[in-house]
């Protein structure tokens, strides 16, 4: 759905409803079958006006659809980035220890001699 030509599209609706009517106000006469002409022609109008807001409608739950679409996978991939992260916390943490360890051990260790 294109939100850059609602501007265009009323216009150019506009601009249809008053060439019909300049038509069909040239080639009536003004008699009992003029209002039914207009009554057609309002009639006419509306169905076009009808059938605008039902393609919008439509285009606006293609977007709802996308968006909820794109939210559950926004979801899904924030949940993996949470596990991840955990994991790479969990990692660093197991790490760390590891380090604290072996340092300790170091410093308990009594020095090498120099046997040279």
């Amino acid at each position: 759905m294109r939100t850059d030509g609602s501007a265009n599209t009323v216009a150019a609706i506009e601009i249809d409803m008053r060439d019909l009517l300049r038509a069909k106000k040239a080639r009536s006469d003004v008699s009992k079958e003029s209002g039914d002409d207009y009554a057609s022609l309002v009639s006419t109008i509306s169905g076009q006006s009808v059938d605008e807001i039902d393609h919008l409608i439509e285009g606006l739950q293609g977007v709802r659809e996308k968006l909820n679409n794109d939210g559950d996978r926004l979801h899904h991939e924030i949940v993996q980035h949470t596990a991840l992260s955990q994991s790479i916390i969990e990692l660093t943490k197991i790490i760390s220890d590891g380090i604290a360890v072996v340092n300790k051990s170091a410093t308990e260790s009594p020095e090498p001699k120099d046997v040279a």
